[in-house]
Formats: structure tokens, sequence, C-alpha cells
């Protein structure tokens, strides 16, 4: 059986311990700051799939890159007899 405690303790990550940490205007003016803030700008998606590595690109069906690609099966240690 599984014993469940529940308790009333304010966890010391709620606004509450925040708001007694730091007092309320304080607390008040960060959340507006961060709420009227523009957000930071994305970087643009890259074209293509040249900056994808060689794993994503195998992932999503396309061949490794000219460079890195397989080399060609090593001739025989031994010629046929």
């Amino acid at each position: 059986m599984i014993r469940l405690v529940h308790t009333n303790a304010v966890s010391e990550t709620s606004i509450d311990a925040t708001i007694a940490r730091h007092g309320a205007l304080r607390v008040l003016m960060a959340a507006l700051g961060a709420l009227l803030r523009p957000a930071a700008p994305h970087p643009p998606p890259e074209a293509g799939v040249d900056g994808l590595t060689p794993h994503l690109r195998r992932d999503i069906g396309l061949p490794p890159e000219a460079a890195h690609a397989r080399l060609e099966a090593l001739p025989p240690l031994m010629p046929p007899v």
C-alpha cells in the first residue's frame, strides 16, 4: 500500500515564498517586465539540408554527404584461386 502525505506547507519555489523573500512590488515589477519585454528573435532556419548531421540525414532517408560517403569495398586480401 502507498501512503500519501499531503501537507499545506509552502514550497520554496512558490510565488508566496518569492514574495516573502523579495517583496510584492519587486516580484510584480519583474513579472510585468518579463511580460512586456519583446521576445528574443529566433535565428532564421537554414535553407535546405546542407546543415544536417549525417545521423539526421540518415533518419529522414537521405544519403550521407559526399565528403562522408562510404568508401568502396576493399579488394580481397587473397586473390581467388
